[in-house]
């Protein structure tokens, strides 16, 4: 849901910088739903790692350590806050 990708977005913005959109509005070729936060049907092949099951709840999350503005430590941090913002959410939520 928007509200979890949203809850997600805010936990990884207190360890590092969330990618911005092209001038295109886009990130990887795909349009931006909204900051940070791309929205592809989970079947689309892209390679994606959300598209290898059929799980209710599921998304693919990068946090890439060759940014010149996040740290490998940075980044493994930044996927632990994803995943505990989305289980804050879902668990406020269900």
């Amino acid at each position: 849901t928007p509200e979890c990708f949203t809850a997600m977005i805010e936990a990884v913005k207190k360890v590092t910088h969330i990618a911005p959109a092209d001038p295109d509005g886009k990130i990887i070729g795909e349009a931006v739903s909204q900051e940070g936060v791309i929205t592809i049907p989970c079947k689309k092949s892209l390679g994606l790692c959300a598209g290898v099951t059929g799980a209710p709840y599921r998304t693919t999350t990068e946090v890439y350590p060759d940014s010149p503005s996040a740290t490998p430590e940075q980044c493994n941090r930044a996927q632990v806050a994803c995943i505990e913002g989305a289980l804050d959410h879902l668990l406020a939520v269900l």
